[in-house]
C-alpha cells in the first residue's frame, strides 16, 4: 500500500507517479475533507463538520483523527494514517477560522 499526503488546502495536488485510479482515490479523499458536513443535499453526513473549529486548538487536534476518519468512510479505498493540525497565525480572541489551521493526513490507497 502507497501512502499519500492531502491537506485541507485548496490547491492541486502534486501527483507523482500513481495510476489513474490512485489520483481518483486522493483527489476524492481531499474533495471529502474540503466539502462541509451538510453541504451535500440528501446526504446531511458527508463532509467535515466544521464545529470542531469552535473547540480550543488542543481539543480540536485530538478529535481531528476521528473526525478524518468518519469523512473518509465515503471512500473506501483509502484508510487514514494519521491526522495533524498546524496553526498559521495566533487566532484574535481564541477563535479559530477555518483558513487559519492546515489540517495534513496522511492515507493508504487500497486498490485490489
Amino acid at each position: 500500500m502507497a501512502q499519500y499526503i492531502i491537506n485541507n488546502v485548496k490547491e492541486d495536488i502534486p501527483f507523482e507517479d500513481c495510476t489513474d485510479e490512485v489520483r481518483r482515490v486522493i483527489q476524492n479523499a481531499k474533495n471529502l475533507i474540503l466539502t462541509q458536513l451538510g453541504e451535500v443535499p440528501f446526504d446531511r453526513l458527508r463532509g467535515f463538520d466544521r464545529a470542531l473549529y469552535n473547540l480550543p486548538f488542543e481539543q480540536f487536534r485530538a478529535e481531528l483523527p476521528k473526525e478524518i476518519d468518519r469523512v473518509l468512510i465515503w471512500e473506501p479505498r483509502c484508510k487514514m494514517v494519521s491526522a495533524t493540525a498546524e496553526m498559521l497565525k495566533t487566532p484574535k480572541k481564541g477563535d479559530i477560522r477555518e483558513d487559519d489551521v492546515v489540517i495534513t493526513v496522511v492515507i493508504d490507497v487500497i486498490i485490489e
